[in-house]
């Protein structure tokens, strides 16, 4: 309930008298609900979970006992709807960016209190994860760092990247992860100057370089992590940029700190690649949050967000030659008000190159 209370007491402070969450995400944040299809509406001093006869037993052990559990019997929508009519309320918030245009004016049309929409209301909350979150993310973490090191064994010519992808997604839910936080990225060769290129039917083949981005669930938390490896010898202008790449990287975990803004960070990250005119090459941004979802904020990049202690967030500078390949590294990092706590440990000091010649 300590998240929901700190919600609460924001909807004072701001004279708010009801909250409709649709938004899954933060229906979980806030109710440690696991489920689907259900909404959260909160008033000055209760909450209701709207919800349908699927989920209701689930709710009741997931849920603490302060949050009235209800089933609705005319969809979520009008459930909500009705119970914002029967409460003696004189406004209504909800997720504007979570509702399509028709919804929206269901909604406000069929309240009969001022509908206000919001943006952003409860992933402020979430940008600074509790202990319990922090403890979820770095398990999600320990699983994709044991994958990277299990692939290094299945790794070799001859096989395709949809087998490698295929094979860390098992064996991440082998060793524990609920499921993948994003559809594994393995790019090799010329399609690894794809930043996000899906896994292909492209076999791998000796003189590869190969990107990895992937990532695990715990608790329903994500890790984020990208190596970057060679099968066999790779061209001179590949090695070159990884180091050029990792540089980059290292900047950017040991400048962040909490205080810091987004927009500062990612021309430290920046800085060693245009140094050596090859921005034009980076063509994404510095990093972003993590949590419930893959990606959240604070992002790194041109934004006016600014880094608070508990953001866990990636550094993942890239450069992406046309014709040639590319070259990402990426590892996630806990922020504090001094140095960070880098969370991924598996290793990059050194390009790791596969031994087939």
């Amino acid at each position: 309930m300590k998240r929901l209370k700190k919600v609460m007491k924001k909807m004072e402070e701001k004279g708010i008298e009801s909250f409709y969450v649709t938004n899954e995400k933060n229906v979980r944040y806030l109710t440690k609900f696991t489920g689907e299809e259900s909404v959260l509406l909160i008033l000055r001093d209760e909450a209701f979970f709207i919800t349908d006869g699927r989920y209701t037993e689930q709710a009741k052990t997931e849920l603490p006992d302060e949050i009235q559990i209800v089933r609705w019997t005319k969809g979520l929508m009008n459930e909500a709807i009705e119970r914002i009519n029967k409460s003696n309320i004189r406004n209504v918030y909800f997720e504007g960016d979570q509702m399509n245009y028709t919804d929206a004016v269901v909604f406000i049309e069929g309240v009969k209190v001022e509908a206000k929409p919001v943006s952003g209301f409860v992933e402020e909350f979430r940008s600074v994860k509790d202990e319990e979150e922090i403890a979820s993310t770095i398990e999600a973490v320990k699983i994709a760092d044991k994958t990277f090191f299990h692939i290094l064994n299945f790794i070799r010519p001859g096989v395709s990247e949809k087998e490698v992808a295929n094979e860390m997604e098992y064996y991440m839910k082998k060793i524990g992860s609920e499921g993948t936080s994003f559809p594994t990225i393995v790019a090799s060769g010329i399609r690894s100057s794809f930043p996000h290129a899906a896994a292909s039917d492209k076999v791998i083949e000796r003189g590869d370089i190969v990107t990895l981005d992937f990532g695990a669930l715990y608790n329903g938390y994500a890790s984020d992590i990208t190596r970057t490896i060679a099968v066999g010898k790779v061209d001179p202008k590949l090695e070159e940029i990884y180091y050029l790449v990792l540089e980059a990287e290292i900047a950017g975990l040991e400048a962040i700190r909490a205080g810091m803004s987004a927009k500062e960070l990612d021309a430290i990250i920046r800085c060693p690649i245009k140094e050596k005119d090859m921005n034009q090459y980076f063509n994404h941004g510095g990093g972003h949050s993590i949590g419930l979802d893959i990606h959240e904020a604070p992002f790194i990049g041109n934004s006016p967000d600014v880094f608070r202690a508990n953001n866990i967030q990636t550094i993942e500078p890239g450069v992406y030659l046309p014709g040639l390949g590319g070259v990402r590294i990426e590892d996630d990092i806990l922020v504090q008000d001094g140095p960070g706590i880098v969370l991924t440990s598996s290793p990059k000091k050194d390009l790791i190159t596969l031994p087939f010649y």
